[in-house]
């Protein structure tokens, strides 16, 4: 089975099966009585969206290059260092432009810090593919973080000798 076999069923709301025991567990006799229950009536729609037909992810990804391509490119100020920066395909898809990534998908932290972490994670195992080393420190990709990194293995190196950073103030 392939990965997208797999998402499907684990983010795309309760089994038949799972139904039952889950409207017991809250008291409710139905879906409907659990909406009625959870969500405030003054932000519920009361009929369906009108929504256009589905596309393909191929067509999706058309129509939003279509959007994206009436940007205006600008000078960046992200800054320090992230500007004008190559980033090769394999980064750009697997971290950049993999939704997993951004979006609110597990149960218990619905929010951006997860997919983060798993950013981290695979960024991490990519450099220590890439470097044949045994570990890799994925908040390097943080620079205040990689400073203070770097100043700590300088200090353990040393082993202790020497008390002092001379930094650029700039």
């Amino acid at each position: 089975m392939t990965d997208t076999h797999r998402f499907l069923p684990r983010h795309l709301g309760p089994r038949p099966h799972e139904l039952e025991p889950m409207l017991r567990t809250c008291g409710c006799a139905s879906l409907d009585e659990l909406i009625e229950q959870t969500i405030p009536a003054d932000i519920r729609l009361r009929e369906p969206l009108r929504l256009p037909p589905a596309a393909s992810e191929h067509e999706a990804l058309t129509e939003l290059r279509q959007i994206a391509s009436k940007n205006i490119v600008a000078r960046s100020l992200i800054g320090m260092g992230y500007y004008a920066a190559v980033t090769p395909a394999v980064l750009r898809r697997n971290i950049l432009e993999h939704p997993g990534w951004y979006t609110a998908y597990t149960p218990y932290q619905a929010e951006i810090a997860q997919g983060r972490l798993e950013a981290l994670l695979i960024f991490q195992t990519m450099v220590s593919e890439l470097t044949a080393m045994p570990i890799a420190n994925a908040s390097l990709l943080d620079e205040a973080t990689a400073a203070a990194e770097a100043m700590t293995m300088a200090r353990r190196v040393r082993k202790g000798r020497g008390r002092r950073f001379y930094l650029a103030d700039d």
